[in-house]
């Protein structure tokens, strides 16, 4: 983490020394995320459900260009975790304690409308760090008017504590009061390590035992908004330009 940090700053650092008349910015963002599991199922009963969380941190924006730039951020986020069975309208979920995520970003900034209004895609890399396994237990019973279903899972350790992420999202950012920039837009997130395992067992109506997994590699999409100041105004103020 301290050396894709370092690497992170040092890209920064040339890109505002190489750019100095273009804007660097700071901002905040905030999500509503919905995490993305992929259910097996030895029989017919598991289903995914909505996995509703929130992410918030900062960023730091660079323009290289009119049309062209780098972002770079710092976001903590909520996981959750949890599975439904089909026949029953109930489900139950539960999150972990924070995971970090650390986002770079290149994306292009397209005028619409008089340089008020921008349509900004993006692509990007995110390295993320989950907190240290915690060996999780749990077991219950769903009760419909036909269907009794008695289950329990268990956490399994063969997963990885860092893990990276695939960026794409698209959003329309609007500048305010001549300097700030708000911003609203809907990523995807694909992942490519496994970062939770479950192992479920589940009964239906007193049957035999069936068995099925959910499995995370870190994938979800969420919907975000943010605000952005040009902190360099501070500088090109200081330096007359």
């Amino acid at each position: 983490m301290k050396q894709f940090a370092l690497t992170t700053a040092t890209i920064f650092y040339l890109l505002n020394s190489a750019y100095g008349q273009n804007k660097t910015y700071i901002g905040l963002e905030f999500s509503i995320a919905n995490d993305i599991y992929k259910i097996t199922d030895n029989s017919d009963y598991l289903m995914n459900i909505p996995l509703i969380n929130g992410a918030g941190g900062f960023n730091i924006r660079q323009e290289v260009n009119k049309n062209f730039l780098i972002e770079v951020g710092l976001l903590m986020k909520y996981y959750q975790q949890g599975f439904g069975f089909k026949t029953i309208p109930y489900y139950g979920s539960s999150s972990s304690d924070p995971s970090w995520l650390i986002p770079v970003r290149i994306g292009l900034n397209l005028n619409l409308y008089k340089g008020k209004i921008y349509l900004v895609p993006v692509v990007g890399f995110t390295f993320g760090i989950n907190p240290p396994y915690g060996f999780g237990l749990g077991y219950g019973k769903q009760i419909s008017s036909t269907t009794t279903i008695d289950y329990n899972y268990a956490e399994n350790p063969d997963v990885t504590r860092y893990f990276s992420l695939l960026q794409t999202g698209i959003g329309f950012e609007v500048k305010l009061f001549k300097a700030l920039l708000f911003s609203i837009s809907t990523n995807y997130y694909k992942g490519f390590n496994k970062t939770t395992h479950l192992d479920i067992n589940y009964m239906v109506n007193n049957s035999n035992q069936t068995t099925g997994t959910a499995i995370s590699k870190g994938d979800f999409w969420c919907v975000s908004t943010g605000l952005k100041y040009p902190i360099s105004n501070f500088w090109t103020m200081h330096k007359g330009l």
